[in-house]
């Protein structure tokens, strides 16, 4: 994990979702419904924080080719 920031930002954010929609399953509440598209933009949250570079970050520092 070269970038940290961006990268702890997403895995957050993502798993927020996540929880979210995990809250939504377990509430008892056959009103509410898990929402596919939100787990999804979940995974691709937690996808491009950990590939993505910090700005503060040089193509070199990172190992990028």
């Amino acid at each position: 994990m070269k970038s940290k920031e961006t990268t702890i930002a997403g895995v957050l954010t993502g798993l927020a979702l996540i929880l979210g929609q995990l809250a939504n399953l377990l509430d008892k509440d056959p009103a509410t419904t898990l929402e596919y598209s939100i787990i999804a933009a979940a995974i691709g949250m937690i996808i491009v924080g950990w590939r993505s570079r910090d700005n503060n970050k040089s193509s070199e520092s990172v190992g990028a080719k």
